[in-house]
């Protein structure tokens, strides 16, 4: 698909970093409601330094929050100052309120540069791929006050494996003004390296059972996750198959993919 938008005459980016999630949830749920801003979402240390820096991304990472939220504003053809101004004043009355404080800067990235990154395709390196050379990534849906219960089980699962979870990057997209969000852990790792890539693969079959099992949506189920979501949905699944055999009965569309 292709989506057209307005260039806008003014833009600002805010930071607003946290120690905690659940603050940042908390001050994401009004901003989101009330439709403040043009670019809404939540990264971590490691996401944030990945989007900026093309070299010494794991020191950066270090400087950073643990928690980020990306607050983008902008100001169209009428009254574009004006606009910026009066969703800025709202804005700074909501982090008041829910304890955080929003900054144009933080630790020596400015906002406008951030901005730069994530409004064009990412240059060479992929932006994933800075932190160790690869990456694998386990995404799907749920919403904004479940994040901190996923967070924690990855964490959980990831340091039982052995794996660093500073290694492991979290970028929370939320959709619909705040009613759901995409969650993504993108598990970064030295591709060269058996062991670390092996390990990873662990980590990655034993995270996906235990979202899924704890409500976790994939909404893009390919590989492993197809028969992980479609084992759990017979009648879903029988239904599916059937609506198959009508539109394709000599199953030549990907045979032997998804439940097919």
């Amino acid at each position: 698909s292709v989506k057209c938008e307005i260039l806008p005459r003014v833009q600002k980016l805010y930071f607003v970093p946290s120690e905690k999630l659940d603050n940042l949830i908390d001050f994401a749920y009004p901003v989101l409601r009330r439709r403040l801003g043009e670019e809404c979402f939540l990264v971590n240390g490691l996401t944030l330094a990945s989007l900026f820096s093309k070299e010494e991304v794991d020191s950066l990472a270090l400087t950073l929050p643990p928690w980020i939220l990306i607050l983008a504003l902008a100001g169209y053809e009428w009254h574009p100052n004006e606009r910026v101004a009066w969703q800025e004043e709202a804005i700074m009355d909501l982090a008041q309120k829910a304890g955080v404080k929003p900054v144009p800067e933080l630790s020596g990235i400015a906002g406008i540069e951030v901005l730069e990154a994530i409004q064009k395709p990412s240059s060479e390196p992929y932006w994933k791929l800075r932190s160790k050379g690869g990456c694998c990534e386990i995404f799907f849906l749920t919403t904004l006050n479940r994040i901190p219960d996923f967070v924690k089980i990855m964490h959980d699962i990831a340091q039982d494996q052995g794996f660093p979870t500073s290694n492991i990057g979290i970028y929370v997209q939320p959709v619909v003004q705040g009613v759901g969000c995409h969650c993504e852990f993108d598990l970064t790792y030295n591709p060269q390296n058996i062991k670390e890539a092996e390990k990873l693969q662990s980590l990655f079959v034993l995270a996906s059972k235990a979202l899924i099992r704890s409500g976790a949506y994939f909404s893009r189920p390919y590989g492993i996750w197809a028969d992980l979501v479609y084992s759990q949905d017979a009648e879903g699944t029988a239904i599916l198959r059937k609506m198959k055999r009508l539109f394709d009965p000599n199953n030549i569309m990907n045979p032997g993919k998804l439940c097919f």
